[in-house]
């Protein structure tokens, strides 16, 4: 009886022994950290892996930055990933600081703004150490090092931004047709890329055909802007109109505007807010220009499509470089910019889910860098409107 028993289990043993080396095995994921237990599709996102993705903002508490941190976690939320998100706090250290913490932290990519320009090639090293993908939006940092970074680093995804010197090429013709000829500026840092390509448009355009700028405040934040703004009217009354190159300085320049009595003065902006769109609805503001938060919603869609294993490559093979196009909002169409980039419907943004799936792999296996080309190009407040039924 015991010899029986002894072979019952020794047969047993080998049984299972044999089931276990033909049993199928669990294989890693592509992307080690990808979350690929998650439902496909949750929080109405677009079917496939979910990827966990890093995402900052050079700083919290001012609008329009918000904005784009808003407008990257809309996107890749969307489209059926997560995020975890940090503020540089306006610090070139703390920009690098919360790079590292995400490649630390196990992200399957960054969806990154370069906003202190300097810290980008570092950035860029510990990324490539770390085969951790990353693409740029809206600060996008120095031309020279971008170029460099897409010669030699494959885990460089690509770069999404706004056309700031056509955005102020395009208000120096907004104020020109008004009449206007003699121009001051207030904006951000020098040395910030967006404020100084946009003045870098409007000088030219503006002094080009007839016009003088007479003089540039720059401040360090919004802070400054009811000081300087004001110094700046009083030292040049014959100031005819004022261009803020960001919402951030709109408060203060009206504020400076009230204490002169200025009030003959033609107001005009970039970066658009909510705010400041109440203050074109008003009249306070003539108009200006918006679109720079496109690229924050587009950027995700070039991270997604690589995580996907489908890089999206230039014409020469590169990772790639997107310009949005600004447009211009006044009082005659301030409420419909209002009724998509500000909706008190959560699922109305300037980009759809629809309009990122058509940009995704996932979702459209024959998109290419001309897919993107195509979208941006016929990207406008109107095609916006179109998508929702609102024109």
């Amino acid at each position: 009886m015991k010899t029986k028993l002894l072979a019952l289990v020794l047969a047993l043993s080998l049984c299972f022994a044999l089931f276990a080396a033909c049993s199928p095995k669990e294989t890693a994921d592509t992307t080690p950290s990808a979350n690929t237990d998650a439902t496909p599709g949750t929080d109405g996102g677009s079917a496939g892996t979910s990827y966990k993705l890093g995402v900052n903002t050079w700083g919290s508490g001012v609008p329009i930055l918000d904005s784009f941190g808003d407008a990257a976690e809309y996107a890749i939320k969307k489209l059926g990933s997560t995020t975890t998100r940090a503020s540089d706090d306006f610090t070139a250290d703390k920009e690098l600081t919360n790079a590292q913490n995400f490649i630390g932290g196990g992200v399957d990519g960054m969806v990154f703004q370069a906003a202190a320009v300097t810290t980008l090639n570092q950035i860029a090293e510990e990324a490539k150490s770390a085969k951790v993908p990353f693409a740029l939006h809206i600060f996008i940092g120095d031309d020279a090092d971008r170029a460099a970074i897409a010669d030699n680093n494959e885990y460089y995804v690509g770069a999404v931004d706004a056309d700031m010197v056509l955005d102020g090429k395009l208000v120096a013709q907004y104020a020109l047709a008004d009449g206007c000829t003699k121009a001051v500026i207030i904006g951000g840092n020098i040395g910030d890329n967006n404020m100084d390509q946009r003045i870098e448009g409007f000088k030219k355009e503006f002094e080009a055909n007839g016009g003088t700028v007479l003089f540039e405040a720059r401040c360090t934040d919004n802070s400054e802007a009811p000081q300087k703004a004001e110094d700046m009217l009083a030292a040049n009354p014959e100031a005819d109109c004022l261009y803020a190159l960001v919402g951030d300085y709109v408060a203060g320049s009206l504020s400076a505007i009230d204490n002169l009595g200025r009030g003959d003065i033609n107001f005009y902006m970039s970066c658009i807010d909510r705010e400041s769109a109440n203050y074109i609805k008003e009249g306070r503001i003539k108009g200006g220009n918006d679109g720079i938060s496109l690229g924050s919603y587009i950027a995700p869609t070039l991270m997604i499509n690589y995580l996907d294993g489908h890089k999206i490559l230039d014409a020469d093979g590169k990772a790639p470089r997107f310009q949005t196009q600004p447009f211009k909002v006044t009082a005659d169409n301030v409420d419909q910019y209002l009724s998509v980039f500000y909706s008190d419907d959560a699922n109305v943004k300037p980009l759809s889910q629809k309009m990122l799936e058509s940009l995704c792999y996932r979702s459209n296996a024959n998109v290419t860098y001309q897919t993107y080309v195509d979208f941006i190009k016929n990207l406008s407040l109107d095609t916006m409107l179109t998508e929702y039924g609102l024109k």
